[in-house]
């Protein structure tokens, strides 16, 4: 095992995953209702053949030799990542992934390119808020978002984006009751 390599596996037979194919949900834990499928490797919340390395490598050879040499190149970065940061990068990647294609559209081509022309300063007041409500239950995420003092000093627009970005943060679930 090389060092920092410590997030947890699924109790699938070994197979020769490279460590980025974790990143595509080649290395996700088992279902957490613990059935076994049909098949030892089934998983509903893993992509058909994301733990197949021969359909990985398929597709990795697919790609434009300029996307293999970046693929490679975000794999290298990754690597160099300490453990924590790593799994922030996996943590970000599911939340992204529990998005509907509708969702992930609407941040890539609105949410996204307002962002990056967002002066810093705007962006860290909206990154210390989503720092507070990240892993909150919804009900309890929206009341933040509609509280006054929680969005005091913030435009309409600064308001807008913080919504948008909240809902990116997947929280825990809300209790029965409410």
């Amino acid at each position: 095992m090389r060092p920092g390599n410590d997030r947890p596996h699924n109790n699938v037979a070994p197979s020769r995953q490279t460590e980025s194919m974790g990143m595509i949900g080649g290395n996700r834990p088992p279902n957490a209702r613990g059935e076994s499928g049909q098949r030892p490797e089934f998983n509903p919340n893993r992509p058909p053949n994301a733990g197949n390395p021969q359909s990985n490598a398929r597709r990795f050879q697919d790609l434009s030799p300029a996307d293999r040499q970046r693929v490679l190149q975000n794999r290298e970065k990754f690597n160099r990542l300490p453990p924590q940061k790593q799994q922030e990068v996996r943590d970000a990647a599911r939340n992204w992934e529990r998005l509907t294609p509708q969702q992930q559209t609407h941040i890539r081509n609105d949410v996204l390119p307002k962002w990056q022309q967002m002066p810093p300063d705007r962006q860290r007041a909206i990154r210390q808020r989503l720092g507070v409500l990240q892993n909150m239950p919804e009900s309890a995420r929206n009341q933040h978002l509609n509280d006054p003092n929680f969005t005091r000093g913030m435009s309409e627009e600064d308001r807008a984006m913080l919504r948008d970005l909240s809902h990116m943060h997947v929280g825990a679930p809300d209790p029965p009751n409410e």
